[in-house]
């Protein structure tokens, strides 16, 4: 079953979720 609905939501998921722990993995290798 090929759903471009399903696959924006689990891109949207992705970003959502890696956006923030790819900012704090950055800030916490600062120091």
């Amino acid at each position: 079953m090929n759903s471009p609905i399903f696959f924006q939501l689990l891109s949207l998921f992705l970003v959502v979720t890696a956006g923030p722990l790819v900012i704090f993995l950055v800030n916490t290798s600062k120091y």
